[in-house]
């Protein structure tokens, strides 16, 4: 009976390890990176020099990750944990968004650039709209991993979608195993980010 209880929480320790894995690796920042980095190789019409993609990873990726660190130094936030942390994530998320837009509405980069900057802002703004107006929780891992997969398969292809849904049903079922987020809180933050690659693509 004991070995068969040491198995049983072996195992179970296991899956959380695996499951708090899957979330480490898909974290919106690290996700973003990978996508602008496989578009300059893969699409290398959408950058006209590789400085444009450093400054997409430092708007898109780098300035919304500094908010963990700056969490640290921020005296009212440092002792508010993880909450502390998505308040702060959000601040410096709309920042970068935001600057990432302005700069590249006001310099001659391509319109499938812009039209990345457009939908990290506008899923940003839904965010906000979502958690703090409406007060529905809406996961932004969610949409910080829907985003890059959306822009993935829309712009290097079809067969980009398996290993894209495969990633974002390991995100989902890591989640709701960790009891990160509710089903309706990741559908939201998923349809976030659809909502937000679909107004951009009208306008």
């Amino acid at each position: 009976v004991l070995s068969r209880c040491f198995s049983a929480e072996r195992k179970e320790m296991s899956k959380r390890v695996f499951a708090k894995t899957i979330r480490t690796i898909t974290i919106p920042p690290l996700l973003v990176s990978t996508l602008l980095v496989a578009l300059y190789f893969l699409r290398p019409e959408i950058y006209h020099s590789a400085s444009e993609l450093f400054a997409a990873i430092v708007f898109l990726a780098v300035i919304p990750t500094a908010a963990y660190p700056l969490q640290k130094l921020i005296p009212k936030l440092r002792d508010t944990g993880r909450e502390g942390q998505r308040k702060l994530a959000f601040v410096m998320s709309i920042t970068g968004y935001t600057a990432g837009f302005i700069v590249a509405m006001l310099t001659d980069v391509t319109n499938e650039l812009k039209f990345i900057y457009g939908t990290y802002l506008v899923s940003v703004i839904l965010l906000i709209i979502f958690n703090k107006v409406l007060h529905f929780r809406a996961s932004g891992h969610a949409c910080g991993v829907f985003g890059p997969l959306i822009h993935a398969v829309y712009f290097m292809g079809w067969w980009w979608l398996p290993p894209c849904a495969i990633a974002l049903a390991a995100v989902v079922w890591s989640s709701l195993y960790l009891t990160r987020h509710t089903k309706s809180e990741l559908f939201l933050g998923g349809m976030s980010a659809l909502a937000a690659f679909l107004f951009c693509m009208i306008i």
